[in-house]
């Protein structure tokens, strides 16, 4: 179902009391219980889905990712996300040991014996949307490791020190692409766009109605599976053809509340409609491609 573009920012910043251009947090930066709001939405979503199994799966992972930070929740002084993401990626692999089904075991040895260089390559092919085959079962288990990594990393920061203009495409703080957009509720943010990064977990404003890879406004549309705005719409721009999936939180009431990726997994179905169309998604979710 195709749905009539409109540009309601101006009237939603005006309400709010903003200048063109600002938010009123123009960066969010993650939670320490990000993991655990997670895995509960994801259970919630699991119920009665066709994935979910899969769902459940990454509930589980999500589970260690939450234990793994409250164990170790800030940064080694002077190291970097990407030195201590393979530390985190054994100390998580250690927690699912007994957690993950008998067939994906082979795939965790795997990952224990793999050395750093090897491992590095993988980071960068599942973060730069280059997955090979062979990389596919094995990328749940370092993406985990990546977001604990560059999560713990961000939730450190001072939110007022990071520059997130209204147009920026990428996370102002590990530079990621956004897994969607989410439109925000609330006396603070009401109708306003955040987009979230699903390496860090940063939120950052963005305008509504223009198109996040090319900054076109004109040839902007927008996509839904039916007609009961059942909270996820496609963002869909004829200039670029490109796509972003769009959240909305009003949809999602009350606790555990909606998780950008939790999410964007649960609907899929959505991203194969506009695909079949010819639009390229904006960023990926590695967790939603394995869940195909």
């Amino acid at each position: 179902m195709t749905l009539s573009a409109h540009d309601d920012t101006a009237a939603a910043m005006a309400a709010a009391g903003l200048v063109p251009g600002q938010s009123p947090s123009p960066v969010r930066l993650p939670a320490a219980s990000v993991f655990k709001t997670r895995a509960a939405r994801l259970r919630q979503l699991a119920e009665g889905h066709s994935l979910g199994d899969w769902l459940g799966f990454v509930a589980t992972l999500s589970d260690a990712q939450q234990q793994r930070i409250d164990a170790a929740p800030g940064l080694t002084p002077g190291a970097s996300p990407e030195q201590q993401w393979q530390g985190d990626l054994q100390a998580l692999l250690a927690l699912l040991q007994d957690q993950v089904p008998e067939p994906a075991r082979p795939t965790l040895a795997a990952l224990q014996h793999a050395d750093a260089a090897s491992l590095s390559a993988l980071a960068e092919r599942i973060v730069g949307g280059t997955m090979e085959a062979d990389d596919m079962i094995l990328a749940p288990f370092v993406m985990a490791a990546l977001q604990v990594a560059w999560t713990r990393h961000a939730a450190g920061l001072d939110a007022a020190s990071v520059a997130a203009p209204a147009t920026a495409h990428s996370c102002p703080v590990c530079g990621s692409a956004p897994v969607a957009g989410v439109i925000h509720v609330g006396n603070e943010s009401g109708g306003l766009r955040y987009l979230h990064c699903g390496l860090c977990h940063t939120a950052w404003h963005h305008v509504r109605a223009t198109c996040v890879a090319c900054g076109e406004g004109k040839e902007v549309s927008y996509r839904a599976l039916d007609e009961r705005e059942d909270g996820a719409r496609a963002e869909a721009c004829d200039t670029c053809r490109n796509y972003l999936k769009l959240l909305l939180a009003e949809k999602v009431p009350g606790a555990p509340g909606l998780d950008p990726i939790a999410d964007d997994m649960a609907t899929l179905a959505l991203d194969i409609l506009v695909s079949e169309e010819g639009y390229q998604r904006i960023g990926i979710n590695p967790f939603l491609l394995l869940g195909e």
